[in-house]
């Protein structure tokens, strides 16, 4: 998570010679009624007005170190890089994405930050949106410090889970150990190959816990990789015939399955293809069909998963990837937001791509796209 400076501080003297230099009232009206701390930059990054929690939040927590002076007509971002507290290299980051912004290099710009507010820590979410025209921008601050609380509470619970279960699960591969050299022999046909997979299974149990303490205790953290060259198309045949077994009441159809020799971890890859697989089925509870498709094409492997289920809002397409994002809805599902987010870092790590189009109600396509050569 990323550290900034507290904001720049401002007196209402900005706000009061902004409207006095024709700011529309109603504009004002507008900031005011809104809980973020607002300011509106011109093409130059010039402070042109703030909002009433801007004024209200820099009246309250201003260093009294810092001498009080009228800011209007002053660069925002020379301010940033005077303000006390800063973090030089994630000073710079915010700079960047700043005059990024204003150049009309990008749209937006965002980045988390925290800093102690009288003897508490608080997070914010800043944002720098393009104004019509490169225009300028406006700059949001927006208090997350709930949000932060509540993911750190699952980090903990996730932790404490994963570290308990390792132990029974750890257990009952011993015994399973024991009972194929014990009655291996005797065991023939169908008994025999339920107790390896068994023991397969619980293998993979193990790997999964061990990835969401490491990724858990380190966001971010890269995935390490097993590779190997395997068949593509025989993996997802085994994959989906696991799920239908998980789920008999949907039809997994697979449309298209090329055969396709691939390098890579098979592990991670049928980790995967199984999150998705029954993210599709998970939320589809009023539609049965799931349609899975992979191809070749232009020396990359293209593989999607489709489902006509309750879908995902535009607003909230770029989300699903995210550390614990869970798609809202009036309905419950189970999961900790945790199985996109694993999915998307293992297809990086396979130097890939993964995307979803979606619209509310009519389901989704999940893609992701991995190269065939290893350059």
């Amino acid at each position: 998570m990323k550290t900034v400076v507290q904001p720049g501080y401002f007196d209402i003297k900005a706000r009061n010679s902004a409207e006095s230099a024709g700011a529309s009232p109603l504009s004002h009206a507008i900031l005011d009624s809104l809980p973020a701390r607002i300011a509106v930059l011109n093409a130059d990054g010039i402070i042109q007005t703030v909002n009433e929690a801007w004024v209200a939040f820099e009246n309250e927590n201003s260093l009294t170190v810092l001498s009080k002076t009228d800011y209007n007509n002053t660069n925002y971002i020379e301010l940033l890089k005077r303000s006390e507290g800063y973090i030089l290299e994630e000073s710079s980051e915010a700079i960047v994405g700043i005059l990024a912004v204003l150049k009309g290099d990008i749209s937006s710009f965002a980045m988390e930050y925290c800093y102690d507010l009288r003897g508490i820590k608080c997070w914010f979410l800043m944002r720098i949106t393009g104004l019509p025209s490169l225009q300028g921008a406006i700059v949001t601050h927006d208090d997350i410090t709930d949000r932060k609380e509540i993911e750190l509470m699952k980090d903990e619970f996730i932790s404490i889970a994963s570290h308990e279960l390792k132990t029974p699960i750890t257990s009952l591969k011993g015994i399973v150990h024991i009972l194929k050299l014990s009655f291996g022999k005797q065991m023939r046909g169908e008994g025999g190959k339920l107790l390896s997979t068994m023991e397969s299974q619980l293998n993979k149990l193990v790997k999964i816990l061990s990835d969401l303490l490491v990724m858990n205790a380190t966001p971010g953290a890269k995935v390490l990789l097993h590779l190997e060259k395997f068949d593509f198309k025989k993996l997802v045949n085994e994959t989906v015939r696991n799920v239908k077994n998980l789920s008999p009441l949907h039809f997994l159809s697979i449309a298209e399955n090329e055969s396709i020799s691939f390098t890579g971890d098979r592990f991670r890859m049928e980790q995967v293809i199984t999150n998705l697989l029954t993210n599709a089925v998970k939320y589809s509870p009023q539609s049965n069909q799931v349609i899975i498709k992979s191809t070749v094409d232009d020396g990359k492997l293209l593989f999607s998963v489709q489902d006509f289920g309750i879908g995902i809002d535009n607003e909230n397409l770029n989300k699903v990837f995210e550390r614990f994002y869970r798609v809202k809805t009036k309905r419950t599902f189970a999961g900790f937001g945790l199985g996109l987010y694993i999915s998307a870092e293992i297809i990086k790590a396979h130097r890939g791509k993964i995307w979803v189009e979606s619209e509310s109600g009519k389901g989704c396509v999940f893609h992701f796209s991995l190269p065939l050569t290893n350059d």
